[in-house]
């Protein structure tokens, strides 16, 4: 989310609608209130802005292979 002031917003409005597009939230404030958001009229997935996608290094029968000391008793 980016906070940012009315003047600052009307003055870069272009540039703030760009990030909006990225998939930004901007908050509008006067006078340090809050008066408005600006969301992204279509919700991007945060898992296409992952840069570390998380890899399995062991093969499933693997992962699910008990292990002996806690399955013991």
């Amino acid at each position: 989310m980016i906070n940012v002031s009315a003047t600052k917003f009307r003055n870069h409005l272009f540039d703030y609608l760009d990030k909006v597009a990225e998939g930004e939230i901007i908050i509008i404030r006067r006078n340090q209130k809050e008066v408005a958001r600006l969301i992204p009229s279509v919700q991007s997935n945060w898992r296409d802005k992952m840069v570390n996608k998380p890899k399995i290094l062991v093969s499933a029968n693997e992962l699910v292979k008990p292990l002996d000391e806690v399955w013991e008793g």
